[in-house]
């Protein structure tokens, strides 16, 4: 008999001992503090403002096959200066004289080794072999032959004898300097060089 009412009052403990624990944990309130006010008097912080040093600095470039550079970070108060062009110069300009004769493109040296490749198929030159990444243009010109096209004396009949000239495209300040080189890479002033530049200069100065 006595083991059923001690039975019976075990849930009747168990139930008073969790309302005794709930009773006991914090309120509400003192878990989730009320900063409602705190909120209302907060204000914007100021701005940040980047040290000196900081706005001077650079940034590294890098590329996939190529070498770490830097360039120069803009700043707000970087000026960049441009030189205007110069509609009065003419797009291609013979300098110098003698052995050291040259066109003057003034052009990109992309463009002025298109423009020159155009202008020799254009007037019939013989091209041999051209490296762009050397700026070099290998010419096969007929001995003694200071005609138009400098090939009108070839023929399929009959073999001529030629020498070769090589066109050497190189950037310079003001554009791309163009000189005409014998086969061992020596500056000559003969009808040759000569016909060669003049032919260019025709057509580049356009």
């Amino acid at each position: 008999m006595k083991m059923r009412r001690v039975v019976k009052l075990i849930p009747l403990i168990m139930l008073v001992s969790v309302l005794t624990a709930c009773g006991m944990m914090p309120a509400v309130d003192d878990v989730f503090v009320d900063q409602k006010e705190d909120y209302k008097r907060a204000h914007e912080l100021p701005s940040l403002e980047i040290p000196p040093g900081l706005s001077g600095g650079v940034i590294k470039d890098e590329y996939d096959g190529g070498t770490k550079s830097t360039l120069p970070a803009s700043t707000a108060s970087a000026v960049v200066e441009t030189t205007p062009l110069n509609d009065n110069q003419p797009k291609a300009e013979l300098m110098g004289s003698g052995v050291d004769s040259h066109l003057l493109v003034r052009d990109s040296l992309r463009n002025a080794w298109r423009k020159t490749i155009g202008v020799l198929e254009e007037q019939g030159y013989d091209i041999d072999d051209k490296n762009r990444q050397t700026g070099q243009i290998y010419l096969n010109i007929a001995e003694g032959d200071s005609s138009n096209s400098m090939l009108s004396s070839l023929s399929f009949w009959k073999k001529v004898d030629t020498d070769v000239y090589v066109l050497v495209l190189k950037s310079v300040e003001n554009g791309v300097q163009v000189s005409v080189l014998d086969e061992e890479k020596n500056r000559v002033d003969n009808n040759v060089s000569t016909e060669i530049l003049a032919d260019l200069l025709t057509q580049l100065a356009q």
